[in-house]
């Protein structure tokens, strides 16, 4: 019996469960304890193979299948498997010409950007996702993928029109620029743009995807027919409400609509732009690790219920001794309608006052996170 009849049923449940969050009509928030990352960050080096993101798609493939089998064992949450390409953030920036370091058992780390010069700016091309950069090889691994196993592959990292301008022109130089040259950075914004919707595109095309289906953000598959993509946008939370609105907005809401809706994802805290959240268009939910800020992620968590979007609320875990009384805290601040818990398991790290720290944790905590998250559940 092949992977997808023997996950089947339990794929068609946990899928009904998500859509009934998107509809808020679920009366407990369905959850996910992921450890299936796709991601080196938090991973024990003993446990990453060599090559993980080299040109030979299989190491990766075999390393994220034998997580998944192990996954679908041990827990009995919304997880849905999925194969990720995983070259690092810089994918899409690689096809513009920035060089993108590969370390050793690390996440590929993007390099400086070379622009100096505004008019530098105008020599942007769009990149041919079939010849530029590290877009081959993501295409070449998610081929790979697809002939060789029958999992759904989702959509290499996918970050969103600022994150990519940022890693082309430099956090500074952007910053200025939206003020001394407002009309190249929204030119800048718009052709990044356009480039990352052909990217997404050709990519879901090559995985045998429709346009508004088949998107994972960070493990968490958005229903059939809700939206087919979903962007990181961690950036958010260094801009200003009126600088966002301005250049950020309207080139997210083009993703967005031109994959039938999605998800934007952030770390930490951007409520600055609560009333930008919810005039993006397309936008059907947030996916956010909070950093342990619990009461800034229920004044999110509201203001999108209240306009019906969907609220994935998540990090990565806190020391044992705190899990507890974390899940308690957020089941009594937040309502079950809409709601959707993603508890990231990290065996090399764990949060500690906002801050990621080195740990190596308990290989059963997943097991007490499930029974903390079925506990508190219900209580609101």
């Amino acid at each position: 019996m092949n992977t997808s009849e023997r996950y089947r049923e339990r794929n068609f449940r946990s899928e009904k469960r998500i859509r009934e969050a998107f509809q808020f009509k679920n009366q407990e928030s369905p959850y996910i304890i992921y450890d299936v990352n796709y991601w080196l960050f938090g991973a024990l080096q003993e446990e990453i193979p060599e090559g993980y993101c080299s040109e030979d798609p299989s190491i990766m493939t075999n390393y994220q299948a034998q997580k998944i089998e192990i996954h679908m064992r041990e827990y009995q949450d919304v997880y849905i498997p999925f194969l990720m390409p995983w070259f690092g953030t810089g994918v899409l920036a690689s096809g513009f010409g920035i060089d993108v370091k590969f370390l050793d058992k690390m996440d590929p780390a993007v390099d400086l950007p070379t622009i100096q010069d505004i008019q530098q700016v105008r020599d942007l091309k769009k990149p041919n996702p079939l010849k530029d950069g590290l877009m081959p090889r993501a295409l070449n691994t998610i081929r790979y993928m697809r002939e060789n196993t029958d999992f759904p592959v989702g959509v290499t990292d996918c970050q969103g029109p600022l994150t990519t301008a940022l890693q082309i022109i430099g956090y500074d130089k952007m910053i200025y620029w939206m003020h001394d040259h407002p009309e190249m950075i929204h030119d800048l914004m718009q052709l990044v743009t356009d480039s990352l919707i052909e990217w997404i595109r050709v990519q879901k095309e090559i995985a045998g995807q429709s346009r508004d289906d088949d998107a994972y953000v960070l493990g968490v598959k958005i229903p059939g027919g809700i939206g087919g993509v979903w962007i990181s946008d961690d950036d958010s939370v260094i801009f200003g409400k009126d600088l966002y609105r301005e250049f950020v907005v309207p080139y997210n809401s083009q993703v967005l609509e031109a994959f039938g809706g999605g998800v934007i994802h952030f770390c930490g805290s951007a409520n600055q732009h609560i009333e930008n959240f919810l005039s993006t268009r397309g936008l059907k939910a947030i996916h956010n690790l909070n950093l342990d800020h619990l009461d800034e992620a229920a004044r999110l968590r509201h203001a999108l219920a209240e306009k019906k979007l969907v609220y994935m609320v998540g990090d990565f875990n806190l020391e044992d001794n705190r899990i507890d009384h974390y899940y308690q805290q957020l089941f009594q601040k937040m309502d079950s309608q809409g709601l959707i818990v993603i508890s990231y398991i990290a065996p090399a790290l764990s949060l500690q006052e906002g801050q990621y720290i080195d740990t190596r944790r308990d290989p059963g905590i997943g097991k007490r996170i499930e029974q903390s998250i079925q506990k508190y559940n219900h209580l609101k």
